[in-house]
């Protein structure tokens, strides 16, 4: 079993994390947008871990009630979409602390995991981690293995690991492929390559490593989405790519494969011994 986790954030987000907090909202697409890949997970019997950005969740606070209604674990993607590297350290503890407890409210459930915008917290950078084991999070899922694509070398393992602070780490699967190593199980790589590639590289991800964390976002659905103005055009055409085909490919993933949330597929990893850090070989 494999761990689906979706990044609830809207189109602006991913370039204009800075706008003014309560910018207006209406252009939102994040409702509509969730609601379909929630319908989607629904008919392939699909659970997943929701990290779900606060802006968002004050914004629309019945999508985060429906979402757990449906049995989807909720989990903070903090309050504004900002990276971490941005924020002074009790500044970055208010954001998250403001998120959990939003999404507590909403849910009436523990908030345990957590992920940076941007996936944002750098392998080696302890103070995050520190941040997080203070306000008592279960998880992170923040650190990327590789410092950017294409990674020649790993810096953090590829499978679930304790930080310095004791807090979990549970990083989305990244793939060796040749000489590289990059994330070919998420979302943009179900956009661009065929479904069938992604599947080999999730089961060889699963017999290398173990359960592989995938992502995807709500707006890689949205074949007739906008796109920040602030991104540069080059991004934006890749962040376009593939959208109208990624329905189809994700219900052919999750029909074959079996996903869930972060807490249901390594809850018992969560639960075990203390244990120490994995090489990055690993």
């Amino acid at each position: 079993m494999n761990a689906l986790t979706i990044d609830v954030e809207d189109w602006h987000h991913d370039g204009d994390g800075l706008r003014p907090s309560g910018a207006a909202y209406e252009d939102a697409r994040v409702e509509r947008n969730l609601h379909r890949l929630l319908d989607l997970l629904d008919a392939t019997r699909t659970r997943a871990t929701l990290f779900v950005l606060g802006e968002v969740a004050e914004r629309f606070p019945d999508l985060v009630r429906d979402a757990f209604r449906r049995g989807h674990e909720i989990a903070s993607h903090g309050y504004r979409h900002r990276p971490v590297g941005a924020w002074l350290r009790r500044e970055f503890r208010d954001d998250v602390a403001r998120s959990r407890a939003l999404l507590q409210d909403l849910t009436g459930a523990p908030v345990r995991g957590y992920r940076a915008p941007y996936f944002s917290i750098k392998a080696g950078v302890h103070w995050p981690g520190d941040v997080l084991a203070e306000l008592e999070v279960g998880y992170d899922s923040s650190v990327l293995p590789i410092d950017r694509p294409p990674g020649l070398e790993l810096v953090s393992p590829r499978g679930p690991y304790r930080l310095a602070s004791g807090v979990w780490e549970v990083p989305i699967a990244v793939n060796r492929f040749g000489f590289w190593n990059l994330p070919l199980c998420g979302g943009f790589a179900l956009r661009v390559l065929p479904v069938g590639f992604v599947e080999r590289r999730l089961a060889e991800f699963n017999r290398d490593v173990g359960p592989a964390v995938v992502h995807l976002h709500p707006w890689e659905l949205d074949a007739g989405g906008p796109e920040p103005a602030s991104v540069p055009a080059a991004v934006r055409r890749l962040k376009r790519l593939g959208r109208s085909s990624l329905p189809r490919k994700l219900e052919r993933l999750l029909a074959a494969h079996s996903f869930d949330s972060i807490a249901t597929v390594f809850g018992a990893v969560f639960g075990g011994p203390r244990s120490a850090p994995h090489s990055p070989s690993a």
